[in-house]
């Protein structure tokens, strides 16, 4: 098939990373294709890996090749202003009718951008996580907060939220409801496997966990619970601050493995093989208390039962639909004994996984995920 490309009559989206793992940007940009719009995504690639453009039918990748750490520092701030300046010079070759910012560290952006073109382009604010995540470690960070709301509210057409939660949430910060989305991320329905028990490991109780290592994913909490415990065996994919203490304990109790940082299609290959997935956004800041991550409904597509932190979003979830483990992670006893309780009981592990199959199929899915987003872009008549 010929590959086509029209940016006259298209969408801009900024994305701060090199648009090669975050999913959710790019099942919006798929979707989008597939409904008739025509994609240009000003990427950054910090480590310089990926190739500077890539075209796919009317999806357009262009990354900006500019070596920078990712995390809370002086040189990142300098360096996206480098990335703001290419994403602003490289929008004056581009035709678009909406600019689609993904999360507040390109929501500056894009307000410029909207400016310069003289307020003519609609701007959505594509939130997937609280502001607070990006701003926490400098010292007036509840103030920028404030910035980032006053400004998203005056100049976002429409913002784009990741759950129910979220919404509430920000109707209370002033937003207007009539102009807020949720769109989840979600897996599509042809993800969802039937509950198979032979494609678990019979031998031990395989505890799967991926993505951050640090305190606050509630992983040395996990490791202390399990670690002594011999039918289960914890893996850990990713990378983070406590890495080191992973692999020591690692060399001390042969229960606890560390991986490292795996591809995607290792990490699907692990998931599917596992008996629970832990979920660890730990409920001690707003963000983490919103959060509604991806790999809680890849489990739940799986069949597989998810262990999430009592008092967050995600135990709204688990509780309501029964998939899985709701625990206070600040006491290890509790979280040991949900954890032997599953360990000694299939049963019980079959209805969580069954529960987590159906509630995707039925709700949680990115077919209805698609819809939603399409209703989005109809209101800004952009046909």
């Amino acid at each position: 098939m010929e590959t086509r490309y029209n940016a006259g009559k298209g969408i801009l989206m900024l994305l701060s990373n090199p648009a090669t793992y975050d999913e959710r940007p790019l099942k919006e940009a798929n979707s989008l294709v597939r409904n008739g719009y025509e994609i240009t995504i000003l990427a950054w690639d910090r480590e310089g890996g990926s190739p500077r453009q890539t075209l796919s039918n009317c999806l357009l990748i262009r990354r900006f090749n500019f070596k920078s750490p990712y995390g809370q520092s002086i040189r990142t701030v300098i360096s996206f202003l480098f990335y703001y300046v290419w994403c602003t010079f490289s929008s004056f070759t581009l035709g678009f009718r909406v600019i689609h910012c993904h999360d507040v560290d390109t929501l500056f952006c894009g307000i410029l951008i909207k400016m310069l073109r003289l307020g003519r382009i609609k701007l959505i604010y594509d939130m997937h996580d609280h502001p607070i995540c990006f701003l926490e470690k400098f010292p007036k960070a509840h103030f920028l907060v404030k910035v980032v709301f006053a400004m998203a509210k005056r100049y976002a057409d429409h913002v784009i939220v990741v759950n129910d939660y979220f919404l509430e949430y920000l109707s209370k910060m002033g937003f207007q409801r009539r102009k807020m989305t949720v769109v989840m991320n979600v897996p599509s329905k042809s993800e969802c496997s039937n509950f198979n028990v032979a494609n678990r490991n019979r031998g031990k109780f395989t505890i799967f966990y991926y993505g951050g290592i640090g305190v606050w994913r509630g992983v040395h909490k996990l490791i202390e619970a399990v670690k002594d415990i011999k039918c289960v065996e914890l893996l850990f994919a990713g990378k983070g601050d406590l890495v080191p203490m992973v692999k020591n304990i690692g060399k001390k109790y042969n229960n606890v493995k560390y991986l490292g940082w795996i591809s995607t299609s290792e990490i699907d290959r692990l998931v599917k093989k596992a008996d629970l997935i832990p979920s660890l956004y730990m409920p001690n800041n707003i963000n983490h208390i919103l959060a509604s991550p991806g790999k809680l409904f890849t489990a739940m597509a799986h069949g597989i039962p998810v262990l999430v932190p009592e008092g967050s979003y995600q135990a709204r979830i688990v509780k309501k639909f029964e998939c899985g483990i709701v625990v206070d992670m600040n006491n290890v006893a509790k979280v040991r004994e949900a954890i032997l309780k599953l360990a000694s009981s299939p049963n019980l592990c079959r209805k969580l996984g069954e529960n987590g199959i159906k509630v995707v199929r039925e709700f949680f899915n990115w077919e209805t995920m698609e819809k939603q987003l399409m209703e989005v872009y109809c209101s800004l008549a952009l046909h």
